[in-house]
């Protein structure tokens, strides 16, 4: 009793929960309860609230992930230059709980438009950051990576799945209040996180010094390729994100299985993240990421048939790997290449170039595919994930035969 009240077995358990990385974590878990709930339902709030079409729904969220490129490295660039690196992390996620607010009471097309803009943008930059304190607190313990990312993952399962059963209770019109209370909780859990200071040499570089140590990373081959390959991975999920809610509901799938099928994914993500520690003993890097494109191309194949029932919850099963899987290799090999210094520059870089600029063309695309040839856009996407492991094939290649000679 004295070891359970006093002693070590008590002060571990506290240790851990109040420990840098639970704190990163709780980050994540908050933001993903607001992604978690926008991702499946923002299409169908913006189709029945708002009346708008899928070409209207796909230029608004592209928006920002086209601009992501030139909006994301000076913003990035900007919060490197703070002696606590947790400060830009509080600073966006206040401005994206603002800018969710003016999304919600935004009325037509253009005034949704330029809100999404600014709150995506927003979000877009606390993602990157916190990657990459998580990244640092899991090499110092006790939490590792893998599991600091899994609890946010976790929190996307509770999101959609607590979503589908919130929407089926009071309508689409819960979008606001879930969304804008995970944002303020994000708030919440930045003001709580533990300092952390940057390099001293960091902190007393000038922007411009910090942009140019930015752009040798686009100087080196392997970076910018991972960095391509990965993103042509991850944009194919454009399709998913943005329409597979307003899919199913047309096959007829009620609105809580489609939370099921969401959380599922991403469960199978978790249980991923978990394993990560064992799993990075045994592959690289690159073979984390040809997995996930193989992944993708498989899911998105089959995703194009439209399939009912039992058969689409193995595809969703694939998320782990068309996702997750290319996730982790992508950001071990930014954390490889490139210097501490500006470790929020190069994960907003494959943020922008991989991620943005492919994302949203995919995305812009994917409103035209879905009012054309609907579930018939998935095979476009196995195709981005084919161009994309097939590049992630060649620098490997490459690299094997520089080690040989």
């Amino acid at each position: 009793m004295a070891a359970f009240e006093g002693g070590k077995g008590a002060a571990r358990p506290q240790a851990l929960l109040t420990s840098s990385g639970a704190r990163v974590s709780l980050v994540f878990a908050t933001l993903f309860l607001s992604t978690g709930f926008s991702m499946p339902y923002l299409t169908p709030w913006l189709q029945a609230e708002r009346g708008l079409s899928g070409s209207e729904i796909g230029a608004i969220f592209s928006a920002a992930q086209l601009a992501r490129l030139l909006t994301g490295p000076p913003l990035a660039t900007w919060a490197d230059g703070f002696k606590d690196r947790r400060t830009p992390i509080l600073v966006f996620a206040a401005a994206a709980f603002v800018g969710n607010g003016l999304l919600f009471s935004a009325q037509g097309f253009w005034g949704i438009f330029f809100a999404a803009f600014f709150a995506t943008t927003m979000v877009q930059q606390i993602i990157p950051l916190t990657e990459g304190m998580a990244l640092r607190k899991g090499q110092e313990g006790p939490l590792s990576y893998g599991t600091v990312r899994a609890v946010g993952s976790g929190a996307f399962i509770v999101a959609s799945t607590g979503g589908a059963a919130a929407v089926a209770a009071f309508g689409l019109g819960v979008a606001p209040v879930w969304v804008l209370t995970a944002l303020a909780l994000t708030v919440g859990a930045a003001a709580v996180l533990v300092p952390d200071p940057a390099p001293p040499h960091a902190a007393v570089m000038r922007f411009r010094d910090r942009l140019r140590a930015g752009a040798k990373l686009l100087a080196n081959p392997r970076f910018v390729f991972v960095v391509l390959g990965a993103g042509l991975i991850q944009c194919s999920h454009a399709y998913f994100y943005v329409f597979s809610t307003a899919l199913w509901r047309g096959q007829g799938i009620a609105n809580t299985t489609i939370g099921l099928l969401w959380g599922f994914g991403v469960l199978v993500e978790v249980g991923l993240l978990f394993a990560l520690v064992r799993l990075e003993r045994r592959f690289r890097p690159d073979t984390f990421m040809m997995l996930g494109a193989l992944g993708a191309v498989v899911r998105w194949l089959c995703m194009g048939f439209a399939p009912h029932g039992l058969l689409l919850w193995p595809l969703q099963a694939l998320h782990g790997l068309s996702f997750a899987a290319t996730h982790v290799g992508t950001m071990r090999v930014i954390q490889r290449e490139a210097p501490e210094a500006v470790a929020g520059l190069a994960q907003t870089l494959y943020a922008g170039l991989g991620g943005g600029l492919l994302i949203g063309l995919a995305t812009l695309g994917s409103g035209v595919l879905y009012d054309h040839v609907g579930p018939q856009g998935y095979w476009v996407m196995a195709g981005l994930a084919a161009a994309g492991g097939s590049l992630i094939l060649f620098v490997t290649k490459a690299g094997a035969e520089r080690n040989v000679t």
